[in-house]
């Protein structure tokens, strides 16, 4: 796993802990979350691709 990746994990993590604090927020946090889970699949689709023309 690479540094990027583990970044947005840590980003989704905490976002999701603010759902419990501010649950009337819901709406945009979840949008947040939903912005991150996208970049880190974009991330590891392009280490895979990565992987792949490296061999």
């Amino acid at each position: 796993m690479s540094a990027a990746t583990e970044y947005c994990d840590r980003e989704i993590a905490d976002y999701q802990a603010m759902l419990n604090e501010y649950p009337n927020e819901a709406f945009a946090l979840n949008r947040i979350i939903n912005g991150w889970k996208r970049a880190k699949k974009q991330i590891q689709a392009r280490i895979e691709q990565d992987a792949k023309e490296n061999q």
